[in-house]
């Protein structure tokens, strides 16, 4: 008995030496991950796309026309980024619609993050419309992963 459990402790550990030397001598042609490799992988995971991509917006199945802000976006080696003063509400042209109704959004592709926010009446939910007859200015914030960039989109609604 005891011979026989000598016996699979020495083939267990020559198990393990040569599965070890085997996984090692392998390795040797395995290259170092350099930083530029490391960021054409990661660019294979961009959008491709020259500027950030829009969000959908509607209400009550009107489509809302969306105004770009300012953003940072990187498309392969070109990188760019516009700042852009946040539009004023008299300088938008909004969308008359009923209050309380529902903004329906749509993300854009491979979008990391997305907030929707009421710029003129920040308490409100940015996902419905005021029932407060008014104008009211939204401003829509994107992040995309892996440091690709981050947008603004800007709308505009009156309740009527």
């Amino acid at each position: 008995m005891k011979k026989t459990r000598s016996v699979l402790y020495i083939i267990l550990l020559i198990v393990m030496f040569g599965t070890g030397y085997y996984v090692g001598s392998r390795s040797e042609n395995l290259k170092p991950i350099s930083k530029d490799n490391a960021r054409q992988a990661i660019q294979t995971l961009w959008v491709k796309s020259a500027e950030p991509p829009l969000p959908k917006v509607s209400i009550v199945g009107i489509e809302i026309k969306l105004q770009r802000g300012g953003y940072s976006w990187c498309n392969r080696d070109n990188c760019a980024t516009t700042d852009a003063a946040p539009p004023k509400l008299e300088d938008m042209t909004p969308v008359a619609v009923t209050g309380g109704a529902d903004i329906q959004t749509t993300p854009p592709e491979g979008i990391h993050g997305f907030t929707i926010l009421n710029q003129t009446d920040p308490d409100n939910d940015g996902y419905t419309v005021p029932a407060v007859p008014g104008s009211y200015l939204y401003e829509i914030q994107c992040t995309w992963p892996l440091d690709q960039g981050r947008a603004s989109f800007y709308f505009a609604v009156t309740v009527l």
